[in-house]
């Protein structure tokens, strides 16, 4: 009798804990969906604090359930702005580096450098209890030396020239908007009496959180976006990896090859053939691995007829990876009224400075039927790909295809995926 008592109590409790584990699944799986289908920018602001602007800016945050991000000049903080930087916090926004006087800093040593950074570091720390995170180069003013001293991630963005009192706040307005994706970072100003961003900023956050923007910090876009900040890049977007679904179709360049804007040899050593960019339509992405503080970028070049040299930037970059959807390229001829097969030249170069490239690819969309679950790869989706998936994890089994059943995304497949294919499998039926 005792004996079956405990088996019963071993089950129920397994049950129990089958249930709390598929709840909590269904729960995590709903909110991963959420977020990778989320639209986020991250307004961040220059050249406080101060104790007019920086809070009229804040109110605004304060009215859309807002986040943003503030970069600090160290000359501007005193005690009573420092009242703002600390309402700022506890708003939950982030408090970020911009220097202690706001300087050219790609010609100082490395003495003068550190001591810019940790003067705003030092008071951030006494007024929030933490350091900043995220470091905007005055004048986004760089050099080699500064990645090597300063010990943050450079952040960059996309402005509208807000500095310049003749700029009006429609015009602010419109800049904006017209600029906004996902994972965008956009570069404001809160210095004293910047009253047109200010009525700007009632404009633009209400009119794209109705487009189903959500406004983070730096912090939170970088987390959400599945990205790690590197201290060897200048950021103005953080995207979210857009190649997951396609698969190798050709190598175009394997090996490794260093060189700035001025190499001749970049002509001659990633280049794609425009007729077979053609026929691919929209099914093909250019994946490129490289290593530099710029990302490489797409040269289209035509020297035939009405010459033309233009560059398209790829739509993801992290200072490893590129990549290049087909419609970041069709935009870019489209915008030139030309075809694939109009340019005499289509390769990979540098964006800027010096870039050691890696790896070349060429990838193809996976089909419909292979983004769903399909790890026994016979085409279609149905219970005989949860029956292999459960042989799989308990050791008695192979999968043809792991990557398409890595639902939960964590590059591994373990009982998160199988819970949710079962819950899509059921969604389906």
């Amino acid at each position: 009798m005792k004996i079956t008592k405990n088996i019963k109590f071993a089950v129920s409790t397994f049950v129990s804990l089958g249930i709390i584990l598929f709840s909590f699944q269904f729960i995590s799986f709903s909110k991963i969906s959420a977020e990778n289908n989320s639209k986020l920018i991250a307004l961040t602001f220059d050249d406080g604090p101060n104790t007019t602007t920086t809070n009229e800016i804040l109110d605004i945050l304060e009215e859309y359930h807002a986040s943003a991000s503030f970069f600090l000049i160290g000359n501007n903080i005193n005690e009573d702005s420092a009242v703002t930087v600390k309402r700022a916090y506890d708003m939950g926004c982030e408090i970020d580096n911009h220097s202690k006087t706001h300087s050219n800093m790609s010609s100082m040593d490395e003495n003068k450098m550190l001591e810019e950074i940790e003067y705003v570091d030092n008071y951030v720390y006494e007024i929030t209890g933490e350091y900043t995170k995220f470091f905007r180069p005055p004048y986004i003013d760089t050099s080699q030396e500064m990645y090597d001293v300063i010990d943050k991630p450079f952040i960059c963005g996309i402005g509208c020239n807000d500095f310049m009192e003749n700029v009006t706040s429609e015009e602010r307005v419109e800049t904006i908007i017209s600029a906004a994706e996902d994972g965008l970072i956009v570069l404001l100003h809160d210095a004293q009496g910047n009253s047109q961003t200010v009525e700007a900023l009632k404009t633009i956050i209400p009119t794209l959180q109705a487009e189903g923007y959500e406004f983070v910090t730096l912090t939170e876009l970088f987390k959400r976006q599945g990205e790690t900040p590197k201290e060897t890049q200048l950021y103005s977007k953080v995207a979210k990896y857009p190649c997951k679904n396609y698969a190798i179709y050709k190598n175009i360049f394997s090996g490794e090859v260093i060189g700035d804007t001025s190499w001749n040899e970049w002509s001659s050593t990633a280049v794609f053939d425009g007729n077979e960019l053609e026929a691919l339509d929209n099914t093909y992405a250019i994946e490129v691995t490289y290593e530099g503080i710029y990302q490489p970028v797409i040269a289209l070049q035509k020297w035939t007829g009405d010459p033309l040299f233009c560059s398209v930037q790829p739509s993801y970059y992290n200072g490893e990876k590129a990549c290049f959807l087909a419609s970041d390229l069709q935009k870019e001829l489209n915008k030139n009224n030309v075809i694939y097969t109009d340019m005499n030249r289509i390769c990979v170069i540098p964006y800027g400075g010096t870039m050691t490239l890696r790896n070349v690819d060429l990838l193809l969309k996976n089909s419909q039927d292979n983004l769903c679950g399909d790890v026994n790869d016979d085409g279609k989706f149905d219970v005989a790909d949860i029956i292999a998936l459960q042989k799989y994890l308990v050791k008695a089994g192979s999968l043809k295809n792991w990557k398409v059943g890595d639902l939960y995304t964590d590059e591994r497949i373990n009982v998160f995926d199988l819970c949710v294919m079962k819950r899509l499998l059921i969604q389906n039926k």
